[in-house]
């Protein structure tokens, strides 16, 4: 009888053991993933667009000029390198349900939307 609770306890164990495990994978490598493809500025005069590929590389594209960049996720920070720039640019950055925000330099919340 004893033999069979402590069974019973291990798998539970084992069980939470994997459930948290997976839960914060999830969080730290699931932001990463978010960000990847086209979103578009919302609540905004001026269209333009990121675009951020699996192999770290982006773009930032408004009507009349792109910009080719390159990104890293550290946290909860986004950093930029934009090509022709010798140093990166970095944004506070999350997700608030569909909704992409980017924090400017100057503290705005610039939101977008994925659009594929």
């Amino acid at each position: 009888m004893k033999k069979k609770y402590l069974g019973i306890l291990f798998i539970l164990l084992i069980l939470i053991i994997g459930l948290i495990l997976t839960t914060g994978l999830k969080s730290t490598s699931g932001d990463k993933k978010n960000i990847i493809g086209k979103w578009k500025a919302i609540d905004v005069k001026n269209e333009y667009y990121y675009i951020f590929n699996k192999d770290k590389t982006c773009s930032y594209e408004m009507i009349v000029a792109r910009l080719d960049c390159t990104y890293e996720i550290k946290g909860k920070e986004l950093i930029i390198l934009y090509k022709g720039n010798k140093e990166s640019n970095t944004y506070e950055y999350k997700f608030k349900g569909n909704t992409l925000i980017i924090k400017d330099n100057t503290g705005k919340d610039n939101k977008f939307s994925k659009i594929n």
